[in-house]
């Protein structure tokens, strides 16, 4: 796991070390093992390591082939490594060292790109430097696991591992893209291609850019979730479950690939009990389980993970979150997000990278189960009831929608509970999903659900008055663009987990955890994004996956074997924080700074008045809307530190 940046000129100009040199400076923490550049003439590479396979100098990279003819930055793993290179050896590759990375340069230079790509088990991103063709190759994995961002004018192409990265080059322009920050203010993140600042972008999962020496880009697709079938799998659900089973040893195995100690978070869940029962059970493998808990006994999974790792017979730490870290994270929440990110539990994911580091160098993550094998309990909840408003007019459904909303005080009535019991078990965000049910009752088409499903704060109709500027479609050319969404043909359930793992998933989690494990140099692995369960668990039919009120009904029939009913039928909660009671409480004086008037006019992005009449409404009635104070809060801390000179 590394860090990697560089530039391309296009000019003739000869790119400057220096910059370079910037760049790969701002990425120490993604790799402090060792950091290399190559300048020369138009092209500059830098990268930072972080020793995981082959500990030796011999692995240090910017790597060239032994003819010169390539040289290769590369972030990530290739978990096959080892059968590519002995294919490679038979067919007369020689190699200096025991590198995955110099099997991918090799694999490239003996196959081709696209031959080589369809080989590699792993997620990676990295950038080829073609000497003889003078033609730079950026490639992303197929789930999107390490990210790559890049900027190209007329005169030069600048890419890197974070925003930063860009950020710390001379040349770049940071003019906020309104559209990318009214996805942020909805959703709570924003969807590749773009970034918070025009003309930067993220380079799509599945996809290499190749760009010659006149700076014309050419895009492929070399894998696309699109191209898996819903029910082309034709088995029973016993024999899916036997498939299934194998395969996830398989993938699971790869991950314990390295030359350094693996641990795994375990929260208790469905997902990470399965990948340690799968390990523990069938690999034979003893891995340090890590979990944290809450003080906040309705957020807190810790007991429920020891239930686990007690049945499995494994090590586990178990650490409960303090106030003085809640502050420390959010103060560092700014540096380790470098773009607008609204998803809260960035901020317990940084805690636990912390906490797994200082006993391991690797870790494994059970993400990415949730939207292969319909985890989330909204998707059949939301299809059912869509499929049940379709039986009525939309316009009696809005005029119902309507009256509800006007003509009911649904903030005092939800906030009541709370207000009297003053209980930790109560939820205070029931008038943000009453809300949600409500433009629910509206909603036209699938494609306005699975909109609606992603939204976290705003809704896109009432962003434009709070954010000037944010107007018209803000995710046309996005995966929830509506002409996208409607050419789903399969049910609607199978529509929600697809635009999940490519938004969602890809969009949100997957930066949380790489920028979270990053910033304290951890590589964190995920056993169940190999492509092969990908391909696998999209081909299955929905009922396989959910039956009988029963979400990720395959996954629990293999995680029976070793575990109990009592932890596979526990509820499921997430990994959040207790967000309206910090907010209230140990943040107030952050909401309150960063929210004033002064700071809103310092940054001159959101509307004054209306900030403020969220702050007032927040703080003066219970159970009010905690993300949209989370976000303003959040953004107005980022644009400090990285927008506003």
């Amino acid at each position: 796991m590394c860090g990697i940046c560089g530039e391309y000129s296009f000019t003739g100009a000869t790119v400057e070390q220096a910059h370079v040199e910037a760049m790969v400076d701002s990425l120490q923490h993604r790799g402090p093992d060792a950091r290399g550049i190559y300048c020369q003439g138009e092209i500059g590479l830098g990268h930072t390591r972080l020793a995981i396979i082959d500990l030796s100098p011999g692995g240090n990279q910017p790597l060239w082939s032994a003819d010169r003819r390539f040289c290769i930055v590369f972030n990530g793993e290739v978990y096959n490594y080892r059968e590519i290179r002995g294919e490679l050896i038979k067919q007369g590759c020689r190699f200096s060292g025991a590198s995955d990375t110099e099997v991918v340069i090799h694999a490239i230079q003996c196959w081709g790109m696209d031959r080589a790509l369809k080989r590699f088990i792993g997620m990676f991103a990295f950038a080829l430097w073609n000497e003889s063709e003078r033609e730079l190759i950026l490639c992303r994995d197929r789930a999107g696991i390490k990210p790559l961002y890049y900027s190209c004018d007329s005169s030069r192409l600048l890419f890197g591992s974070e925003l930063k990265s860009l950020c710390a080059h001379p040349t770049l322009v940071k003019e906020l893209d309104r559209t990318a920050l009214g996805q942020h203010f909805i959703n709570g993140y924003i969807l590749a291609p773009r970034s918070i600042f025009k003309d930067v972008y993220k380079l799509l999962p599945g996809h290499y850019l190749v760009i010659d020496r006149f700076g014309r880009m050419t895009m492929k697709a070399y894998w696309r979730l699109a191209d898996i079938v819903r029910d082309s799998y034709q088995g029973s659900f016993s024999a899916a479950a036997e498939q299934l089973e194998s395969l996830l040893l398989d993938a699971f195995r790869y991950r314990l690939v390295s030359d350094v100690p693996v641990g795994m978070f375990l929260s208790g869940g469905i997902d990470s009990s399965l990948v340690s029962a799968i390990l523990r059970k069938k690999a034979n493998a003893d891995i340090l389980n890590i979990t944290i808990g809450f003080q906040e006994k309705a957020y807190d999974e810790a007991a429920k993970a020891r239930k686990v790792s007690e049945a499995l017979d494994l090590k586990q730490i178990v650490h409960y979150v303090s106030e003085q870290e809640v502050q420390d994270s959010l103060d560092r929440f700014c540096d380790i997000y470098d773009e607008p990110y609204g998803d809260t539990s960035g901020i317990p994911t940084y805690i636990l990278c912390r906490l797994a580091r200082r006993h391991v160098k690797v870790a494994l993550s059970a993400d990415g189960g949730d939207e292969q094998f319909c985890g989330y309990e909204d998707y059949r909840a939301y299809a059912d009831r869509y499929r049940w408003l379709g039986r009525w007019p939309l316009a009696l459904r809005r005029i119902v929608s309507q009256t509800l909303a006007h003509g009911l005080p649904y903030r005092l009535l939800l906030s009541l509970p709370g207000a009297i019991s003053r209980a930790e078990s109560f939820f205070p965000q029931h008038a943000a999903r009453y809300e949600k049910m409500l433009r629910l009752l509206k909603v036209r088409s699938e494609g306005d659900l699975l909109r609606l499903m992603n939204e976290k704060a705003w809704s896109e109709a009432s962003l434009p008055g709070f954010l000037p500027g944010a107007s018209g479609d803000l995710f046309a050319d996005t995966v929830l663009d509506r002409d996208y969404l409607h050419s789903y043909r399969a049910e609607t359930v199978d529509a929600m987990m697809r635009t999940d793992y490519q938004a969602f998933l890809r969009d949100d989690i997957l930066v949380k955890v790489d920028r979270a494990s990053m910033a304290v140099s951890l590589e964190c692995r995920d056993p169940f994004l190999d492509h092969r369960i990908a391909e696998f668990a999209f081909s299955l039919p929905v009922a396989y996956l959910y039956g009988d009120g029963e979400h990720k009904r395959i996954l629990k029939k293999i995680l029976r074997k070793w575990v109990g009913e009592d932890i596979i039928s526990a509820p499921k909660r997430g990994f959040m924080i207790p967000l309206y009671y910090w907010l209230r409480g140990v943040w107030e004086p952050f909401v309150r700074e960063y929210l004033s008037p002064e700071k809103i006019r310092k940054v001159g992005i959101l509307d004054e008045k209306k900030v403020q009449r969220e702050v007032s409404g927040f703080y003066r009635h219970h159970g009010g809307r905690a993300e949209k104070i989370w976000m303003m809060m959040n953004f107005q801390m980022w644009a400090e530190k990285w927008y506003v000179n």
